[in-house]
């Protein structure tokens, strides 16, 4: 029995260039998570983590990182292979269709010409076990796996539980870990209706929004019909439903996500002598105790794609290239003798090979940062990325800065953790630069026409300790096109340095 899709319903067919436009429909409100008493988060194009050490800026990070890996990365139809499999195994289609018997009765008994519209609680049932697949299971899951412990261990010293409010594309879904488990308590809500017609050579489905002008649409066809062939013909129509509401549930919200753990450096150069070791004890599996080294996944992953590294080049390709010459002066290359190889990474300079390992601090840290834009990360990824400004000169943080603010202009979506003011204000003057009209852009400032950054497209956050919680909070920076990113915790402990500055002074001057 053939499926005709009269329409692509999901954003898998679409060009990169269409991500690239995209926002970031999204918005996280945490409570009582790893050291974070309370706070909101909303990733735009360009999202600044601030605030001291051990303050929740990487849990934040990581949170969003597991969100987006926890989504179907690949849609088909509406589930990804993975999801689709994974539950159908929990919740055969057989089974869920036995559920509706009655609505298997009035399809069957539609006369050509007929429609009929799917009841609100047999949408809603099915979206809610969608959204219990993906948030309580895959969701509860992918944090297990990112952050390496228990979800138990999440949970802010002192509290029972923790909370994760998550709000996409005006939907709003609400989630509690307790009893060891991450549990829904408030689910998505449907805004949309679902109606399957007769006709004479099959069915089609009908997707409509009240809340949307012009929003019917045929989705798909199914034919024929025959009376030998309705059991068949009814699971189909169940499969292409559950297509259907998870390709509404997960619309807008598949990213490609990606995460730079900080370290990068010693894990590049140490993964190496890592799995050398791990490799050399394998044969003694089963005959003496074999431990393996705990990493969390967003470590794991990082080297995981490391060693595994596309042959082809990226979009991204020359841009970086550019940027490695005026950051580091050369280029970094990464080469495999065969498929069977470890890839070696090496640091080209005035045509000299040299391995990673005798590079500089500046070029074992931000090489990773290269790789992944030269082979990896495409127009419409996200891309996380802790400390980018670690063992750089502030002159090199400049350039950084730039460097960034071109990918956002190409479509990646970045976040960052930061504690670099130098980073910061040169991310406000990009802001002002926008003010500014292209060709003095060009002539006076000597950047291009595309190092600007609006307003709207940056979201700034600071967590800082808050007493009353024994937590800390997370407070959304002020940006403007006037001042850029407000810096008042970097002038906070200017002030602070400043006073204590004048009382030695003055203490000294006493003395003489």
């Amino acid at each position: 029995m053939p499926i005709r899709r009269i329409r692509p319903l999901v954003r898998g067919t679409r060009a990169l260039e269409d991500y690239a436009k995209e926002k970031i429909n999204l918005g996280i409100e945490i409570k009582d998570f790893g050291p974070i008493s309370d706070g909101k988060v909303t990733p735009k194009n360009l999202t600044l983590f601030i605030g001291p050490n051990n303050s929740g800026k990487s849990y934040a990070a990581m949170l969003i990182h597991s969100i987006f890996e926890s989504y179907p990365s690949e849609l088909i139809g509406g589930l990804s292979v993975r999801t689709k499999k994974h539950f159908l195994f929990n919740y055969p289609i057989k089974h869920f269709a036995k559920e509706f018997p009655e609505l298997k009765e009035q399809i069957y008994n539609l006369k050509d010409g007929e429609e009929l519209e799917f009841p609100k609680y047999f949408l809603e049932k099915v979206a809610n076990k969608i959204s219990e697949e993906i948030f309580e299971k895959s969701l509860g899951e992918e944090i297990i796996r990112s952050y390496a412990c228990k979800l138990n261990d999440l949970v802010r010293i002192g509290k029972r539980a923790f909370k994760l409010t998550i709000n996409f594309n005006s939907q709003e879904i609400c989630l509690i870990y307790q009893k060891e488990k991450l549990k829904i308590k408030k689910y998505p809500q449907l805004d949309f209706k679902l109606k399957v017609k007769s006709l004479k050579d099959g069915f089609t489905l009908r997707l409509t929004q009240p809340s949307k002008k012009d929003s019917s649409h045929e989705i798909s066809r199914i034919g024929k019909k025959r009376p030998d062939e309705i059991e068949i013909l009814y699971l189909e129509l169940m499969m292409l439903t559950l297509d259907i509401i998870s390709s509404k549930i997960l619309e807008n919200i598949k990213w490609p996500c990606y995460y730079l753990p900080a370290a990068r450096s010693g894990i590049l150069q140490g993964h190496k002598a890592l799995a050398e070791i791990m490799w050399r004890k394998i044969p003694y599996v089963g005959i003496e105790e074999f431990e393996i080294p705990k990493f969390s996944g967003v470590v794991s992953d990082f080297i995981s794609s490391i060693i595994s590294l596309p042959g082809r080049e990226g979009p991204f390709y020359q841009l970086v290239e550019d940027f490695e010459k005026e950051l580091v002066k050369g280029n970094i290359t990464v080469r495999t003798l065969d498929e069977y190889s470890y890839p070696e990474i090496h640091y080209n300079f005035k045509n000299a090979e040299i391995p990673l390992h005798r590079a500089s601090s500046t070029v074992s840290e931000l090489a990773p940062l290269f790789l992944y834009l030269k082979y990896i990360v495409k127009p419409g990824s996200i891309l996380i990325i802790e400390e980018p400004e670690a063992h750089l000169h502030p002159e090199n943080q400049r350039i950084l800065a730039k460097f960034l603010v071109k990918l956002v202009r190409n479509g990646v979506k970045i976040v960052i953790t930061t504690h670099s003011e130098y980073l910061l204000e040169q991310l406000s003057s990009f802001i002002l630069l926008s003010k500014v009209p292209e060709e003095k852009r060009v002539e006076k400032y000597k950047y291009s026409k595309e190092d600007y950054l609006l307003p709207n497209e940056i979201s700034a956050y600071v967590f800082n300790y808050d007493k009353r919680s024994n937590g800390h909070k997370i407070t959304e920076i002020e940006i403007t096109e006037e001042d850029g990113i407000s810096q008042d915790e970097f002038l906070k402990i200017h002030e602070a340095l400043y006073e204590e500055s004048l009382k030695l002074r003055k203490d000294i001057e006493i003395k003489k």
